[in-house]
């Protein structure tokens, strides 16, 4: 009897045990390395271009819903993480400011499964890009660019669109669920190049890392006080990704929303690379908004939108 109970439990293990640890927590790197990008080369090129830099970061979280943490960062656990929505802004003395993903619109919330969508804050958002004089994503996903796509689409949008600076990659929106759509008749062509990291603005340093999508890359920020910022995006949706080096669980990043993986973890290995060179980096996450609202965090930034 005790025989064949063990090879019953042995069986459930195989069964439930091994699909449950490959889809879930399984997280090695397998032979990835770090990009060849340094601090240095990303300061001097946050430094090459004349005029002032940004003074600090405001958030706005437009909506969000929670997740099972191993879903976004695997073999975290089950405890639902609060995935959060947001677009930033960086004041700039004497000129309009940037704007560093755009948050979403209802329909899109809804699409996505939100608990939460706050449209007074899309409309902040709303608001900040049509006086923006800069306006960047960390990728096409549709809750990071829905906001622009749908603004592309109304009367008050010249202003807006002649602000924002696009990669190949983002041109044409990605495979979603949600499909994102730009308005006809408006013709897109990529403004920042593939390759190495560009300066775009005194201070601001966009690394392209198709990886998680084919147009994501992260932002380089250092502030006109001086303190550095990465963006992320979402090759590190949460904090633990880069700091555990844990990626997007298989389930997630192979079947239910598929990535590059291999690439995304020599993006992560290239975080904690920077990050050991400046300690003093601080790293925004893609989606952590628990992590930035922490003040035992000391991320530093600033609020929400004026």
């Amino acid at each position: 009897m005790t025989k064949r109970l063990n090879l019953i439990l042995l069986a459930l293990i195989a069964l439930i045990g091994l699909p449950y640890y490959w889809l879930l927590i399984e997280t090695s790197p397998g032979d990835a390395q770090p990009k060849p990008v340094s601090m240095a080369q990303l300061n001097q090129l946050a430094a090459s271009m004349p005029g002032p830099a940004p003074d600090a970061i405001e958030v706005e979280l437009s909506a969000y819903r929670k997740l099972p943490g191993n879903l976004l960062a695997a073999g975290i656990g089950l405890k639902r993480k609060l995935i959060g929505a947001m677009a930033f802004r960086l004041p700039v003395e004497g000129h309009g400011p940037i704007v560093i993903d755009s948050g979403m619109t209802q329909s899109t919330a809804d699409c996505l499964g939100m608990q939460k969508f706050d449209p007074g804050a899309q409309a902040r958002i709303d608001r900040t890009m049509k006086s923006a004089s800069l306006i960047l994503l960390t990728h096409e996903h549709p809750d990071h660019m829905g906001g622009l796509v749908t603004l592309a689409s109304s009367a008050e949008s010249a202003s807006a669109m002649q602000a924002v600076r696009l990669n190949s990659g983002q041109v044409s929106a990605a495979a979603s669920r949600c499909k994102l759509n730009w308005p006809s008749g408006l013709h897109l062509k990529p403004a920042i190049p593939s390759g190495d990291p560009t300066a775009v603005a005194p201070g601001v340093v966009v690394i392209p890392a198709p990886s998680h999508t084919p147009g994501s890359q992260m932002i380089f920020v250092r502030l006109a006080n001086g303190r550095r910022y990465l963006f992320a995006g979402d090759i590190s949706t949460l904090d633990k990704n880069w700091r555990e080096l844990r990626a997007r669980s298989r389930l997630i990043s192979e079947h239910i929303a598929p990535e590059n993986r291999p690439e995304v973890f020599s993006w992560l290995l290239t975080i904690r690379k920077l990050k050991r060179e400046d300690p003093l980096l601080t790293i925004i996450p893609g989606h952590d908004f628990d992590w930035l609202a922490d003040p035992d965090n000391k991320a530093g930034l600033v609020g929400l939108m004026r």
